[in-house]
């Protein structure tokens, strides 16, 4: 039996996904970015909610019901321009020696506590996935962080904290303004310079890693540039430096990128068949290197491989956020997709609010076929149970993130350039183990308080069949067969008798042994691990 079967042969509906290499069947969708016209019901807003936040809490579904898809997809994306976050704490704005200068004891110590600072970043930022309202912003920044990658731990070393810190920032920021703009943000961005060898990038020995990644994995995919554009775009980059370490240059200020005239290469380059000028040693300045040949590369890019570009960046937005293996009649819709994209100058909230909004995006066929990744799965179950995993001061880590790792989804500590393959790989005879502790774990942690907390938001929860209906609707994606809806009301009931129920909801310790029961059978089953 395939994988798709296997999950979805828990689903009423008798429409599943499939990829163009699986062998079970669905109707072809045929609806594409056209608006989905319908107000929203409890049920769309908690799909549209799954795929946007991490776990839709109900207070949030709820108050998006009755609106049309775009009222609720303007709610939920904002116009990009919230205030940043609270930092993680002050050590971000501390710089340390450069430990490769240092003696191992002292390299040591440097880099141990890199490590604790880099292990509250990644807190920090769980807390903000875990705790966050409208608009939601930390979904579209994990997306951006699997996209334009950064490892803390790399070939070279370490990428110190503070300046991943800044590159998350970034990320917030232009989670939803102008692609092109983004793509010349992460072009001088110091952990892009560290990560892909930006700063060892020099006139004489161009370092060709970020150039051909900007290419093959951030723009517009292989196929579309050739080897000597690679070694061109190089050299349009040679000179940039990232000022991350106390004992050396920060012309910029800490943290920021400057550019060191002497290593830049001035002379002429050709890219994707078109002139950067030579420039001569007057106009060699940081400012006009960056608008003139960044940007006029940028410009070439853009103008010369629009539409792959534009198919690209929609594809791997498709994949996130609606199926991650679509068909050929999925194809149609990213083309729809990539035809706006280049028609609004590469905007990204214009291209994301048609996709949320779109009668594709809500086609029941799109509904529960996703994998959840180990961020929607742990963040979100702990979110949608109302309780926070406590983060322990001696090894400042949380179960959360802890089991998000073990899961193999380090925050911003992908495998590797291309960032985390998701998908399939998600679930695996290592990592689904792994989800089934962490449940059990957060399940035993919620006390009898938490329980009524999280059953009394119900509004029929004395009603043991209406609270099972409930209960399903909140943490399944779609609809289940009636005999599993008989088999959890038995789990609540333990034997006894539906009208007993209600004097078992009000009892705290009794009513918590049975939701957690409940909750421990719902882990359980395939389709809780699906979104």
């Amino acid at each position: 039996m395939q994988r798709r079967n296997f999950f979805t042969q828990f689903s009423r509906a008798n429409t599943v996904r499939r990829s163009n290499s699986d062998s079970s069947t669905r109707p072809i969708i045929t609806s594409g970015l056209e608006a989905y016209t319908p107000a929203l019901s409890l049920a769309d807003a908690m799909h549209l909610l799954r795929r946007v936040s991490f776990g839709p809490t109900l207070s949030a579904a709820k108050s998006l019901v009755g609106m049309s898809a775009s009222q609720a997809v303007d709610t939920l994306l904002g116009d990009g321009t919230d205030s940043d976050p609270a930092s993680p704490g002050a050590w971000v704005d501390s710089a340390d020696e450069n430990p490769d200068n240092l003696d191992i004891i002292s390299r040591s110590a440097i880099e141990a506590k890199w490590a604790v600072n880099f292990s509250d970043l990644q807190y920090w930022w769980v807390e903000l996935m875990r705790s966050e309202n409208s608009p939601l912003r930390e979904k579209l920044s994990l997306f951006w962080s699997g996209h334009f990658t950064s490892e803390f731990t790399y070939d070279q070393g370490f990428i110190p904290p503070q300046a991943l810190y800044r590159q998350n920032q970034l990320f917030r920021r232009l989670r939803l303004g102008n692609f092109k703009n983004f793509l010349a943000n992460v072009t001088t961005d110091c952990s892009m310079l560290l990560y892909l060898g930006g700063v060892l990038n020099i006139k004489g020995t161009a370092n060709e890693n970020y150039a051909r990644e900007m290419m093959e994995l951030f723009s517009c995919g292989l196929g579309q540039y050739t080897e000597g554009d690679v070694k061109n775009a190089a050299r349009v980059l040679t000179g940039w430096k990232a000022a991350v370490y106390s004992d050396a240059p920060a012309k910029n200020g800490i943290f920021n990128s400057y550019f060191n005239p002497p290593e830049h290469d001035t002379e002429a380059k050709q890219y994707l068949e078109h002139t950067i000028a030579a420039r001569a040693d007057a106009d060699n300045t940081e400012f006009q290197v960056r608008t003139e040949e960044i940007g006029g590369m940028l410009d070439i890019l853009f103008n010369y491989r629009s539409a792959a570009i534009g198919s690209f960046i929609s594809q791997k937005l498709y994949r996130y956020f609606v199926y991650s293996s679509p068909s050929a009649s999925d194809m149609a819709v990213i083309q729809q997709m990539s035809d706006l994209f280049q028609q609004q100058n590469f905007e990204l909230r214009p291209l994301m609010k048609a996709l949320l909004c779109s009668a594709h995006f809500f086609d029941e066929a799109n509904r529960g076929v996703q994998i959840k990744t180990p961020a929607e799965f742990a963040v979100g179950m702990a979110r949608q149970c109302g309780i926070v995993a406590p983060k322990s001061t001696a090894s400042s880590t949380d179960a959360t993130k802890g089991t998000m790792s073990s899961m193999e989804q380090v925050l911003m500590d992908p495998p590797n350039v291309a960032g985390w393959p998701g998908y399939r790989n998600w679930i695996t005879t290592k990592t689904y183990p792994q989800r089934l502790k962490y449940g059990r774990d957060l399940i035993s942690a919620l006390t009898d308080a938490n329980v009524q907390q999280l059953i009394s938001q119900f509004s029929n929860y004395h009603d043991v069949y209406a609270l099972t209906n409930d209960m399903v609707a909140y943490f399944f994606p779609k609809s289940i067969a009636q005999t599993r809806i008989d088999h959890y009301v038995s789990i609540l009931l333990s034997g006894g008798k539906d009208y007993e129920w209600p004097a078992i909801a009000d009892n705290g310790s009794t009513c918590g042994v049975r939701i957690r029961s409940l909750l421990n059978a719902m882990i359980k089953a395939p389709d809780f691990h699906l979104c």
